[in-house]
């Protein structure tokens, strides 16, 4: 009887701590996700004047198509450079719409991380390619997490449009996200280092687009050159009819 007894004890007391630990976990992710829609609600309010003022500001500079109705070498390397710019970031959650959809819902741990459920299988390819990105990073995990969500996110947008879906103006929102993280000193050269290609097949695409096989060699100058790098024309080639994070992680390589 007193074994009995001991026992239900036991029962009882194991069976009150998974109720407490549940109860405590879901504590902490309400915790969470509230403290991301704070955040979220904060940058949209405050961030908001900044981010119009920075997009006219973009849009002034961009040496692109749709200002000058052509592409040409220069025009690609003035773009290029922008991009590799260390310009100070700007980006927040209302830039992406998965964010904005997503932040209210359910968050999924990937690494030291609480990502949006959608943002998850794109986390954990990062993570599964690059390892911690955030390991040479001087920041706390909570206050790198903004950063590394935004980051996310626009992988997230690489991994979802083609080239045909973006402009100039989603590639520089691109940079920003990745500036972001580099700013923290994320180990995200890799990122920078692919967007500069797809931004290079992202004008290789608009001199492609609608044109001919006679049409393009006409886009040779008298020297023989072509008019618009030729590594552009390689890349929009590369990623015709393919997501744009293609060539991105490691495992596309793999047989």
């Amino acid at each position: 009887m007193v074994r009995s007894g001991c026992a239900a004890a036991d029962n009882r007391r194991m069976t009150e701590e998974n109720l407490n630990h549940k109860e405590k976990k879901a504590k902490s992710d309400a915790e969470q996700r509230r403290r991301i829609r704070e955040e979220y609600e904060k940058l949209t309010v405050t961030e908001q004047p900044k981010k119009q003022m920075k997009a006219a500001k973009s849009n002034t500079n961009i040496s692109s198509p749709s200002k000058h109705g052509k592409v040409d070498a220069e025009c690609v390397e003035s773009f290029i450079e922008q991009l590799k710019a260390k310009v100070k970031s700007e980006v927040d959650y209302s830039d992406f719409q998965i964010l904005e959809e997503d932040l209210k819902k359910d968050l999924k741990t990937v690494g030291n991380f609480r990502v949006p459920l959608r943002l998850a299988p794109i986390a954990n390819r990062i993570k599964d390619g690059f390892d911690d990105i955030t390991s040479g990073s001087s920041q706390s995990d909570c206050a790198a997490e903004p950063t590394y969500i935004l980051f996310c996110a626009a992988i997230k947008e690489m991994d979802d449009l083609k080239l045909d879906q973006v402009n100039e103006t989603k590639l520089l929102l691109w940079r920003d996200a990745i500036n972001n993280a580099l700013n923290l000193q994320f180990n995200v050269d890799f990122a920078i280092k692919h967007l500069c290609k797809i931004a290079c097949a992202y004008f290789g695409f608009k001199v492609m687009e609608g044109k001919s096989g006679v049409e393009m060699l006409k886009l040779k100058n008298v020297d023989g050159n072509m008019e618009v790098p030729e590594d552009c024309l390689r890349d929009a080639e590369h990623f015709s009819g393919k997501p744009l994070s293609t060539g991105l992680f490691p495992s596309d390589f793999l047989p």
